[in-house]
């Protein structure tokens, strides 16, 4: 079946454009901050993430979420197939330069399955958060708080890099890191803009939205930085956008431009409390700080839905769409606690079990050597 001509497939079609440089992004912003040796299988995990997210989501994806093939083709397919990536991707990023490419690859394929098609279900496919009135524009339960919880799980589990704590770990090349940054920002017009299958009026919003939160929340990292060490870093700038594009995800089509601000505005400050001052308390080797910036990012913009969304912003909601407050507010706390709790207790199931049965980790000299070189025969960087 032919699709219809409209403005929202074409802009769909569009967006799925935009989409494609998320991968890409998260390749080099992540590839940026490892140490040399490692940058190859760093840049190459993110590239598995989007193979097996799209094969999965053709083959059952699809249909376990929404209740179609993939056959059926529509404009909002590759959107989905890339939202699965992206969170598949991120996980990676908190496993990177000690995971085994093998272990990521069942890892993969089985979490997609397992955790992240049915909290897609829950929200986004007509399951039961959905029915309760839940509101998750465009991922930041179903990507980033799965994403991040995953990731917190998983380095408890696996174990710290060897030398963690002791031996330096600087980024190899954070003009990489920047270009990453860069893209994804880009990028992150066409995944969250394009996710809702909203109205034209909203997906305008939602670009605002987008802008107002990514910009404050890296003036308000880089402001962190400075009071705590003096000198603001360009990766800090760059991370903290990062944080509000997670942050602004869940809320871009239902809310306005001074609300996306005091969003992006929490998600700089809390992500940089959680990455310098959390972590090295608690002392987890979340590699990237998938943790801190996607569990804790989508946390709160996910919260910021149930305070900020409004009717006046998104006509949409004048169908049902939005319950208001206090109700909505506690529909959300309950989607976050829920998507917590499930979440943490399959990843915990599932790493065990993969554990039991096949190394996650590399051996000590392939740590030492690097994983370019042991995993894949190649050498990225020889610095």
């Amino acid at each position: 079946m032919a699709l219809e001509f409209t403005e929202q497939n074409v802009w769909l079609l569009i967006a799925s454009a935009f989409v494609m440089l998320t991968i890409p992004g998260v390749a080099l912003f992540y590839g940026g901050m490892v140490r040399g040796k490692n940058v190859l299988n760093t840049m190459g995990l993110p590239l598995l993430a989007l193979a097996l997210a799209s094969l999965e989501w053709v083959l059952w994806g699809e249909a376990v979420v929404f209740g179609s093939s993939g056959a059926a083709v529509t404009p909002m397919l590759m959107n989905h197939t890339f939202a699965a990536a992206l969170a598949l991707a991120l996980v990676a990023g908190a496993l990177v330069e000690r995971i085994r490419f093998a272990f990521f690859l069942v890892f993969g394929v089985l979490w997609l399955t397992l955790v992240y098609m049915p909290v897609a279900y829950w929200l986004w496919g007509g399951g039961w958060v959905g029915r309760l009135g839940g509101l998750d524009f465009a991922g930041g339960a179903v990507v980033h708080i799965t994403a991040g919880v995953t990731a917190l799980v998983a380095v408890v589990l696996v174990g710290p890099r060897r030398g963690y704590g002791r031996v330096e770990m600087r980024p190899h090349n954070v003009p990489l890191s920047v270009c990453g940054g860069a893209l994804l920002w880009v990028g992150w017009c066409g995944f969250s803009a394009g996710m809702g299958g909203a109205s034209m009026t909203a997906v305008t919003g939602a670009f605002v939205a987008i802008q107002a939160a990514a910009a404050a929340a890296a003036l308000t990292w880089t402001v962190a930085e400075t009071l705590q060490r003096d000198k603001p870093t360009v990766l800090g700038t760059v991370s903290g956008s990062v944080a509000g594009l997670v942050a602004i995800a869940p809320a871009a089509g239902y809310v306005g431009p001074l609300s996306a601000i005091v969003i992006g505005i929490g998600a700089g400050g809390a992500c940089y409390m959680v990455v310098n001052f959390v972590k090295p308390i608690l002392g987890y080797d979340d590699s990237l700080d998938v943790f801190g910036m996607h569990a804790v990012g989508g946390t709160w913009g996910m919260v910021a839905v149930g305070l900020f969304a409004s009717t006046a912003v998104n006509p949409d909601g004048s169908d049902g769409l939005f319950y208001g407050y206090p109700y909505q507010f506690g529909v959300q706390l309950l989607a976050v606690a829920a998507v917590w709790a499930y979440t943490a207790a399959v990843t915990f199931l599932l790493v065990k079990t993969l554990m039991a049965d096949m190394p996650a980790r590399v051996d000590q000299e392939a740590e030492l050597v690097g994983l370019d070189l042991t995993q894949h025969g190649e050498r990225g960087c020889w610095v």
